[in-house]
């Protein structure tokens, strides 16, 4: 197994000022309730997000800022992750504090939730930010593309979870 070593903790500026910021957003028809649940679950995010093979809360419920968790991502790969911001049904944020992974300094994810059509549907905006380190940062252009496109394509199955539409 990979050993972790502390990533720099962040805070919400970092959202504007790592050299890696990649961005997706996704419409659905569910109310906000639905979409905190889900962020809020283990489960849901490795049927969206591939990568993630697992999720582990290392905090009791009900979540809020400081709420812990560890994920397992494909490869073999994990980070321990905190969430530094937790306002229900407006927006959660975390900070990886420690992860096996190499070339990166910080890591960070922002969903942002914003409710229309009288509360029967959700925007949601996810931005991750890393600081690359090394090598890695020639590559960033071309990294934020792929992201980009990868997050809209695991963005559109979770809108087909949120839906109950999803096969």
């Amino acid at each position: 197994m990979a050993t972790f070593k502390p990533l720099k903790p962040i805070d919400e500026s970092f959202f504007r000022t790592a050299n890696l910021i990649a961005t997706a957003t996704m419409e659905a028809n569910c109310p906000p309730e639905r979409l905190m649940d889900t962020l809020a679950g283990d489960v849901v995010w490795t049927q969206w997000a591939p990568a993630l093979k697992k999720v582990e809360w290392t905090s009791p419920k009900p979540y809020g800022p400081g709420a812990k968790r560890t994920v397992h991502l494909a490869g073999g790969q994990a980070v321990k992750e905190n969430f530094f911001i937790w306002k229900p049904n407006e927006q959660v944020a975390f900070y990886v504090e420690e992860a096996t992974l190499s070339g990166i300094e910080s890591f960070a994810e922002n969903y942002e939730i914003t409710v229309f059509n009288n509360g029967r549907s959700t925007r949601l905006k996810w931005t991750v930010a890393i600081q690359v380190t090394g090598i890695g940062t020639l590559f960033t252009p071309v990294s934020r593309f792929f992201m980009e496109l990868t997050f809209r394509r695991w963005l559109q199955k979770y809108k087909q979870i949120l839906e109950g539409t999803a096969a």
